[in-house]
């Protein structure tokens, strides 16, 4: 499989396989790596990920594998502060999911309404980064799945949801935001 440099930093091209004119895209950073091949989507593993970690070790000495799975399964490191134990599960505040978008190049982040009713609101965010990767996703809320405190203003929830959403992808973080639990 061949592997080559990416148009930004920490982005690489692998080599399909079975289509040699088709090129997945890795991130790897030292801290994350995601592919965009279809079985890293479903499995958030493949043999991309396997092909430049090689090419690293043979290059600059490399993202060790086990170092990859830890950051990418445990709160550890600089997550483990951006951790909320509720009713014994973890969830991630999305101030950590912020915090950590800036450190990974996150140029800009908006969310906007697609639909506002007194029952439902309905919005869309977006996630560009300094490395060309973009993510997009969406969250609601009523005024019954909020916090008491925020009923008046359920409308800013479903932005402050979907702009959580969009990071979780971006990170890689599996943990749902804290902003995104019911009341």
């Amino acid at each position: 499989m061949r592997v080559q440099q990416g148009t930004a930093p920490h982005l690489f091209e692998v080599e399909s396989e079975t289509a040699p004119e088709k090129w997945y895209q890795v991130f790897a950073n030292g801290t994350v790596i995601k592919c965009t091949c279809k079985g890293y989507l479903s499995h958030k593993t493949c043999k991309h990920l396997g092909a430049v970690q090689q090419y690293l070790q043979q290059t600059e000495g490399a993202i060790e594998e086990e170092e990859v799975r830890e950051t990418t399964q445990s709160p550890s490191g600089s997550i483990a502060k951006w951790i909320k134990k509720i009713h014994g599960r973890d969830f991630i505040q999305y101030a950590g999911l912020l915090a950590l978008a800036h450190e990974q190049g996150l140029q800009e982040l908006a969310a906007e309404f697609i639909s506002v009713t007194p029952e439902l609101a309905l919005a869309a965010a977006h996630a560009f980064f300094a490395d060309g990767r973009k993510f997009w996703d969406a969250g609601d809320a009523t005024p019954n799945n909020v916090h008491a405190q925020v009923k008046a203003h359920f409308p800013r929830v479903a932005l402050t949801r979907a702009k959580a959403r969009c990071l979780r992808d971006a990170l890689n973080i599996s943990m749902v935001a804290v902003e995104e639990l019911e009341e």
